[in-house]
């Protein structure tokens, strides 16, 4: 993922594996599942773990090293899944990865924060720019 990304637009498409999600929607339902995962299923992970009156948001504000008391600000998850992304301004589908990157943030007041990002496969890229030379040379 060396190369540069491509910003997605709400009305894109993006396709997993057998599923297709518009952009939009992709969001929402991978903002549901951070949501229930952190806070809702927190308090049974805990109870396990402890106390059962501590959610997992509380369980990451700070760590304590030896001595020292470091307080977190945020949660930093980045997923990355190969998918194909179908651009509204696009003439097919374009295969590379999608880059997932969340924030839990335990001091701003946007608590969840979800980006998208896609990254073209070199090869799709590499094959595009050939295409259009010879497009370039037929048309002389």
């Amino acid at each position: 993922m060396k190369n540069k990304f491509i910003t997605l637009d709400c009305d894109d498409v993006v396709l997993l594996e057998k599923d297709t999600f518009k952009v939009s929607r992709l969001k929402e339902l991978v903002q549901e599942q951070i949501y229930s995962k952190w806070e809702r299923h927190s308090a049974s992970y805990l109870y396990s773990i402890q106390n059962a009156n501590t959610q997992i948001s509380e369980f990451f504000k700070q760590l304590s090293v030896s001595q020292e008391t470091i307080k977190i600000d945020e949660v930093k998850l980045n997923l990355v899944i190969d998918c194909q992304i179908l651009k509204i301004s696009s003439r097919g589908w374009q295969k590379g990865k999608l880059k997932i990157k969340i924030y839990i943030s335990n001091v701003t007041k946007d608590k969840y924060r979800l980006y998208l990002e896609f990254y073209p496969d070199e090869s799709a890229k590499s094959q595009s720019s050939l295409d259009d030379i010879r497009k370039m040379i037929q048309a002389t």
